[in-house]
């Protein structure tokens, strides 16, 4: 199936590439999320004639990831734990308690961001944690896991 992308997709395409893809991926990802249309001759006008508008979108998205990479550089995360012996904590850190204490420090992320390639964090310790904000922006946050008082 063929679509016309409405925005940067990583492996895929820029906005405005015109790609084929399977029907499937375009059908239950790409439409419905607005991430591309179908490539007929109505939509490729109706995009031409957009275009302006979409570069200008994707650029808004573009500058608020760096302005958040900026913020993010700045600070250390601290989340605190119950910790049994040899450090080990009792469950685990996970994506969405990343997200939450750095959203409580003021700057919003969401849990999808956060990328642990290893899996939750499951020993005390500090670790850089990657924080993927847009296709060609990350930034790496400092958390701290420390045994709870």
């Amino acid at each position: 199936m063929e679509v016309v992308l409405l925005e940067k997709i990583k492996h895929l395409g820029n906005l405005g590439d015109k790609v084929v893809v399977k029907n499937g991926y375009a059908r239950n990802y790409l439409v419905p999320q607005n991430k591309a249309v179908l490539a007929t001759a109505k939509n490729l006008v109706d995009f031409e004639k957009r275009r302006a508008e979409f570069e200008k979108a994707q650029q808004s998205v573009l500058e608020s990831a760096q302005e958040r990479t900026e913020l993010l550089k700045e600070i250390i995360v601290e989340i605190a734990g119950k910790v049994g012996v040899e450090g080990k904590l009792f469950g685990s850190v996970g994506a969405a308690d990343i997200a939450q204490a750095i959203t409580e420090g003021g700057i919003p992320i969401s849990k999808q961001e956060i990328r642990l390639p290893d899996g939750p964090i499951r020993q005390v310790g500090e670790y850089d944690i990657k924080v993927h904000l847009h296709q060609d922006v990350d930034a790496f946050v400092t958390v701290q896991v420390i045994a709870e008082n």
